[in-house]
């Protein structure tokens, strides 16, 4: 009983946790922010603390730059990349692969793994506030909604789907 106690007093934690960095207000003036730059150093961060078996490989077009703060686009860059991790931690071969293209005045970035994908009955609620298909005690169901969030501070917009060949995209999008 007492562990159960703990385990929830854990829980409702990190839900605190994620609710303050939620509702923080960047306070700082937008600047120049450069993707590839924060791209990078996200997947760098994610994968020295995640398995040794997980495969990041990036296909970037250089100088992709938008306006916006550089912290808040590197904890929704940082949350796909350690999703797509958690997502893929069962294969042998776990990959990502994030690709990037400036079109229409827009940097669009796809974060495409090789794990199972989305159940369909999932995609609809994906961006919910507290909506997880992890296991209790590994998520909060706040990553994805606040990732949402940020990106529509920004002007930009975050979707989720599936791959024909198999395994999840995001697609963030991000005006120049």
């Amino acid at each position: 009983m007492l562990f159960r106690s703990i385990e929830g007093a854990e829980r409702t934690r990190d839900i605190v946790d994620a609710l303050k960095r939620f509702s923080a207000v960047d306070k700082a003036a937008p600047e120049e922010v450069d993707l590839n730059e924060v791209i990078e150093r996200s997947v760098r961060w994610v994968t020295r603390s995640g398995p040794g078996l997980f495969a990041v490989d990036l296909d970037l077009p250089p100088a992709m730059r938008c306006r916006g703060s550089s912290g808040q686009l590197q904890q929704v860059v940082m949350n796909l990349v350690q999703n797509a991790c958690d997502a893929t931690a069962e294969r042998a071969d776990a990959r990502l692969r994030i690709s990037g293209e400036i079109a229409e005045q827009q940097i669009v970035l796809r974060f495409a793994d090789n794990g199972p994908g989305i159940p369909e009955v999932n995609l609809a609620h994906i961006f919910e506030p507290f909506f997880t298909t992890k296991p209790v005690g590994q998520g909060t169901g706040l990553g994805l909604s606040i990732s949402y969030g940020i990106v529509e501070r920004h002007g930009g917009s975050l979707s989720a789907g599936n791959r024909s060949q198999g395994g999840a995209e995001f697609v963030l999008r991000l005006p120049l």
